[in-house]
């Protein structure tokens, strides 16, 4: 019996490196957001340039902007810290290559609390987007309420994985 449970375990140690389809496709997701940031980086300047652009369109293209950027940072972490995490960190011993500081901190409760950290400003941003975007109906109202009480449920997500962790901590 030890035998095949040692023979399962290689099994699935030796299987860590199919998660890296996975990370593949996540910077090619990367690859793609960067294509439409181009595209609506170009359109935005066009306007800004040869057009003319009310101050609110502005304000919500730049956030629309800052939001696929933080969708983009989001994924490149969760790629990034799920290949140390659970692939390999053989790749970053090598002397050309520089290892991110943080990247030595980071475990599966850092990169938890990372991920609802940057869940929290992606949501604040859109927020504030929707906010900002409409005039101020009663649908309107509503949409921008259901959207901040769903930010705000982010907001609490983190603060319990949060509060659990530290009760892990503490108990042991």
């Amino acid at each position: 019996m030890e035998k095949v449970l040692s023979g399962i375990g290689s099994l699935l140690y030796g299987m860590r490196f199919t998660m890296l389809f996975f990370y593949a496709g996540l910077v090619a997701i990367i690859f793609g957001i960067l294509g439409k940031f181009l595209q609506e980086t170009y359109k935005l300047m066009n306007t800004l340039v040869f057009g003319e652009l009310e101050k609110i369109d502005l304000i919500i293209k730049v956030l629309e902007l800052v939001d696929m950027t933080m969708v983009a940072q989001l994924v490149w972490v969760v790629a990034l810290a799920g290949v140390s995490l659970f692939v390999t960190t053989g790749h970053f011993d090598k002397k050309d290559m520089k290892k991110p500081d943080w990247l030595d901190h980071v475990n599966t409760y850092n990169l938890k609390l990372k991920l609802a950290f940057a869940i929290i400003s992606i949501s604040g941003v859109h927020a504030l987007k929707t906010y900002l975007s409409g005039n101020l109906t009663l649908e309107n109202i509503e949409i921008v309420a259901v959207v901040a009480v769903i930010h705000f449920m982010f907001v609490l997500s983190a603060i319990g994985i949060s509060f659990a962790e530290r009760l892990t901590r503490e108990t042991h």
